[in-house]
């Protein structure tokens, strides 16, 4: 079907292999254990205070309790993403 089907199932292994090699080196490290963390690290320590229109209620109370009261937002600050 394919004009040299070996080639194909060497040039698979030598593109595919190496990142999915890393991937378990990250695993085994301990690289990806904390998810939590690394999806806040994109905020400032004072954005992580604001209050979120879209947010429930369950998880404004752990953010208050994680992070104390909430302060109220410039209001440019969500308008784009609203």
């Amino acid at each position: 079907m394919f004009a040299n089907s070996f080639v194909l199932i060497v040039l698979t292994l030598v593109i595919g292999l190496p990142p999915l090699v890393f991937l378990f080196i990250a695993l085994a490290a301990g690289q990806l254990d904390d998810a939590g963390s690394t999806a806040e690290s994109i905020f400032e320590a004072g954005e992580l205070r604001y209050s979120r229109p879209w947010e429930t209620q369950k998880q404004s109370q752990e953010r208050v309790q994680h992070y104390g009261s909430l302060v109220s937002n410039p209001r440019w600050e969500w308008e784009r993403w609203l």
